[in-house]
């Protein structure tokens, strides 16, 4: 059985690859990991039935999910020429879809998504969360459209939106605790820290982005070089962009050196640990691998290097709640 030409399993590979799957799948685990590894035990202990109502939750996991899709679709129809260079063998639109209904998907998951993120705020009456959701899809058109081949500003948007899939979810249930005006006055305190964990999760998940986005840059100078475009690597050159890269690097492991001292002085030592053995060490690992790469193969492995350190620093959330 074929479909568009395609056995059905080639087909099948073929829209996963489209959509990211794998990427999709991590945004799932990453919300899910920080409404019961943190909100809940953190902020609901004494009253676990006052968290958001599990339907509304899975909304918000579903716009965000739709949001994430729709990006990377539009990216991939406004990508057809630099991928046919650079990737020619996971080339999807025009291959498997046609740019049309590359469109159209990108239109209708896009639309489910604000209409689902006006619904939710429609629940935690404020009106400016709706407003989130239109901002994002807008923004990532324009990122597919104008300003990846810009320099700097492709890799921002990239790594601000990672981070807005954290900080959406904490935008969300602080809405709604908001409702409840006593329960909200009494976790003050555990609001506030609550909300340091999220904005540490979220400066990890957009300095990660950012080390990424720089690594794919490097990888995929041939093709964005066929356009045109002004990426870091394009207009600083590839050694200069390797010290940006370790600069970022550096920036985050003192942060999370400075993360570790407060873990200390909680006698919190599991986390500890674990972040030094699970983000650390392989963030020094990567370091090696970046100043001693030169070819397109190495530049793809220090992606999915990065990959994996932003899964080890999500997993890092059921070890806080362990710890707890």
């Amino acid at each position: 059985m074929k479909l568009n030409g395609l056995p059905v399993t080639s087909y099948l590979g073929a829209l996963a690859q489209l959509i990211r799957l794998p990427n999709v799948l991590i945004i799932l685990l990453t919300q899910l990991l920080l409404r019961y590894c943190i909100i809940s035990p953190f902020i609901y202990s004494s009253d676990p039935g006052a968290i958001s109502l599990l339907p509304d939750f899975l909304i918000l996991v579903l716009a965000t999910m739709l949001i994430a899709i729709g990006g990377y679709v539009i990216n991939d129809y406004f990508d057809v020429k630099i991928d046919s260079v650079n990737r020619p063998d996971k080339l999807v639109v025009n291959k498997v879809i046609n740019a049309r209904t590359a469109i159209k998907v990108h239109m209708i998951l896009n639309g489910i998504a604000i209409l689902l993120g006006f619904y939710l705020a429609y629940r935690v009456k404020a009106i400016t969360f709706g407003l989130l959701f239109p901002f994002i899809s807008g923004v990532l058109w324009i990122y597919s459209a104008k300003y990846k081949r810009m320099i700097f500003w492709g890799n921002f948007i990239v790594a601000g939106t990672t981070a807005f899939i954290i900080l959406v979810v904490w935008l969300f249930e602080f809405f709604w605790l908001r409702l409840n005006a006593s329960l909200f006055a009494n976790e003050i305190p555990e609001i506030n820290s609550v909300t340091y964990v999220f904005v540490g999760y979220a400066v990890f998940a957009f300095l990660i982005s950012m080390v990424r986005e720089l690594v794919k840059d490097m990888e995929d100078t041939e093709g964005d070089k066929s356009i045109g475009s002004k990426t870091i690597p394009l207009v600083l050159g590839i050694n200069r962009t390797r010290y940006l890269d370790a600069l970022i690097v550096f920036t985050g492991l003192i942060l999370l050196g400075y993360v570790q001292m407060i873990l200390c002085r909680l006698d919190m030592m599991m986390l500890f640990w674990y972040f030094l053995i699970a983000i650390q060490l392989p963030f020094v690992y990567f370091l090696i691998k970046l100043f001693g790469s030169r070819e397109k193969q190495n530049y793809h492995f220090l992606s999915s290097l990065c990959e994996l350190i932003m899964l080890t620093g999500i997993l890092s959330m059921e070890v806080l709640f362990i710890s707890n």
